[in-house]
């Protein structure tokens, strides 16, 4: 098994925001998992995560393939899902994840809201352990209810964090 990390919007040099570099040591130290991908120092376009530069970096450069699970973050959670459509995966862990560009312009020019809909059923579908959604209920960017709604459509396990804000700051003890 394998784990990608894709970061929220502006998250550059990834392993220097929010909780990435935290879980990825904790992934290895724990003996979870000795493979995580990340690009370093950032992904591509990584103010506007367009869709058109993370779904082929994703598939070419950091391999996601049947024995990946794809940890998403914010904009990254929405990558992960679009991957999800296109690719067999061992599951994604969507964080803080979305289904709506939520009335942002940024999020709009991303190129994963359209024009074509989400296909729920095939993102379960090629997830062949599942899907989990972490959800902040303090979320002060993407509001919980956006996150569950997004994790019923999936039959996502959740996680409900009831202290974490947008899961900017490590630990995460969830």
């Amino acid at each position: 098994m394998n784990v990608i990390l894709l970061p929220g919007s502006g998250c550059t040099p990834t392993m220097e925001c929010n909780y990435y570099s935290w879980l990825a040591k904790t992934l290895v130290d724990r003996g979870i998992c000795a493979d995580v991908r990340v690009t370093v120092p950032g992904m591509p376009d990584p103010y506007v995560c367009r869709r058109a530069k993370w779904i082929p970096h994703c598939e070419e450069v950091l391999k996601c393939d049947a024995n990946s699970v794809v940890v998403g973050h914010s904009s990254g959670a929405v990558c992960a899902l679009r991957l999800a459509e296109r690719n067999v995966l061992r599951g994604i862990v969507l964080v803080a994840g979305y289904d709506d560009d939520l009335g942002d312009e940024n999020e709009r020019a991303s190129g994963y809201f359209g024009p074509d809909p989400f296909d729920y059923e095939k993102m379960k579908a090629n997830c062949t352990k599942g899907i989990d959604a972490v959800i902040g209920l303090r979320d002060s960017l993407v509001p919980a209810e956006v996150q569950r709604a997004l994790a019923a459509k999936l039959d996502a396990r959740e996680t409900l964090c009831e202290r974490r804000d947008h899961f900017f700051t490590p630990p995460a003890e969830e």
